[in-house]
């Protein structure tokens, strides 16, 4: 597909514009920009995408900095909040410093507002003005000039860029103040989500039921079935292709802001949800560079589970094994303090689950994460083989802290745990942290069975899982894909699915996971 030309136009004012990002949108963006005349300068951080636009007429710049020197308007198209933040403001080599007082930042990143209204204040300190203008049409919008820009910000300061705006774009819609447009596309990428989501299911159900899909999608495109998802992507999705458009963990990044946004405002976003614990599935998988019609990959078949490993020792023997592991101070394990992962997310995260309601910790080891539900208000219930440990965890918080109780028992016992009074169905949640990692694959189906028998319908498993192999283990460590499948035959469904943030630096490799149970069972 070759990009627009559009004519030269006499009125347009004499701005000079640097061009910061030269991605799948913003290379295309900046060509059509010279093409229509505007001087520009290019800066790229992989400095070879700068040269197609250097032999078009641009020039290239060493850094954000020298882009920014000289030009009265300066366009980001970056791909995240901390990628805007560093090039914009960060460091000696930072594009404001060599923005002059009456420049102008068009930001057509995708970024969280909040991030734009921080940027906008900023950057008025120095004189300089802002508008976030995040666009969609993907790259072959990008390539034809024909991108809908999502505008937020002063109106003078939109009718000044609306020239070049008019050069990427032929729809641009101004929604108010900066932030505005960041919010808008926060709204299209939940339907972007559902659409391509809706898609790829339907065309998974029709291979399955035999039926000649590329005939079935031709019939239905001009129906109320049609959209932009279905005419453009159910073919590279029906031949298993992803030539990209927009990358995957892209939208991914644009539907947390969406999710976020929602739940900011009280708001259950349930299908982006699913659609969004898919795409971090696929990105685990190393599909995050494909464009988002991958989400297709996610229907095909599952490979089978590994054959199971011989039969763990019995349960009195696995308790005393555990009590000695403390007594001798082999608990590695322990960190003396709830995971950082687990303690940021369940603290601050918006996806988090709330109280009230019965939290179990199977495996609590010293308490410290069982102790934190019980500090956020759950009734939270600290599980242990070892009465060494459970022993430390009284000491530790407390033997009949209000909110906080402990007991000795093996998850896999049900009558042991039902004459402790934890009956089938009444849990609200599970915290898991080293006990499904720790035990021997064998027993780990039995363990999501005991977990999943003893949710209510609805109940969540929150999971900070070992992605790695620590040599003479425990833990034994799992691949996120298989750990993703076998949460997934448990009948669990993923709400959420990525690596941990702030892992410890012996801990790299984890993954945090919030998995729910139908709100209805089968």
């Amino acid at each position: 597909m070759g990009f627009a030309e559009p004519a030269a136009r006499p009125d347009l004012p004499r701005e000079t514009v640097a061009f910061l990002g030269l991605g799948a949108l913003g290379t295309p963006m900046a060509t059509n920009l010279l093409a229509a005349d505007f001087p520009l300068t290019v800066h790229n951080r992989h400095r070879q995408r700068e040269e197609p636009l250097a032999a078009l007429g641009a020039r290239r710049a060493a850094n954000p900095w020298e882009a920014a020197t000289g030009s009265t308007l300066l366009c980001l198209c970056l791909s995240d909040d901390a990628a805007v933040r560093a090039v914009l403001l960060e460091g000696p080599d930072a594009a404001s410093g060599g923005l002059a007082p009456g420049s102008l930042v068009i930001d057509f990143s995708t970024i969280a507002p909040a991030c734009s209204e921080e940027l906008a204040a900023r950057l008025q300190e120095r004189g300089v003005a802002y508008l976030d203008a995040p666009v969609t049409g993907g790259t072959e919008g990008a390539r034809a000039g024909t991108l809908t820009v999502l505008v937020g910000g002063n109106e003078r300061d939109l009718e000044r860029a609306r020239p070049l705006l008019e050069v990427v774009g032929s729809r641009v819609s101004h929604f108010g103040p900066v932030g505005a447009g960041q919010r808008v596309k926060a709204v299209n990428q939940v339907l972007v989500a559902g659409s391509y989501g809706a898609v790829a299911e339907a065309l998974a159900l029709g291979e399955r039921l035999e039926l000649p899909m590329q005939q079935v999608c031709e019939a239905l495109m001009d129906g109320a079935a049609g959209s932009w998802a279905l005419r453009h992507r159910s073919v590279n999705m029906l031949e298993g292709r992803f030539p990209l458009g927009f990358r995957l963990a892209l939208h991914h990044k644009d539907l947390q802001i969406a999710l976020e946004a929602a739940a900011a405002t009280g708001l259950e976003l349930p299908l982006s949800a699913r659609v969004a614990a898919i795409e971090a599935e696929l990105m685990a998988a190393g599909h995050g560079d494909e464009d988002v019609s991958a989400l297709a990959r996610w229907f095909a078949p599952h490979p089978e589970p590994p054959p199971l490993a011989p039969p763990s020792p019995a349960p009195s023997a696995v308790a005393a094994a555990w009590d000695q592991r403390y007594r001798e101070g082999r608990d590695g394990w322990e960190l003396g303090a709830p995971a950082p992962p687990l303690d940021a997310f369940l603290r601050e995260d918006p996806r988090r689950p709330l109280p009230p309601g019965e939290v179990l910790v199977p495996g609590c080891g010293r308490g410290h994460e069982a102790a934190l539900l019980a500090e956020l208000g759950f009734e939270a219930i600290g599980l242990d083989l070892s009465g060494e440990a459970l022993q430390e965890a009284r000491r530790l918080h407390g033997a009949d802290r209000p909110g906080l109780r402990w007991l000795q028992a093996d998850l896999l016992d049900a009558a042991a745990l039902r004459s402790a009074g934890l009956a089938d169905g009444s849990l609200q949640g599970v915290v898991e942290h080293t006990c499904f990692c720790a035990i021997d694959p064998s027993r780990r189906s039995d363990y999501l069975a005991a977990v999943t028998r003893l949710l209510a319908p609805g109940g969540w498993l929150l999971g900070l899982f070992w992605c790695h192999t620590l040599p003479g283990g425990p833990p034994f460590g799992s691949d996120p894909q298989q750990l993703a499948d076998q949460l997934r035959r448990a009948g669990l469904i993923p709400l959420l699915w990525e690596p941990a943030r702030g892992s410890r630096a012996e801990r790299s490799g984890e993954w945090l996971g919030l998995w729910q149970l139908p709100a209805e069972r089968d």
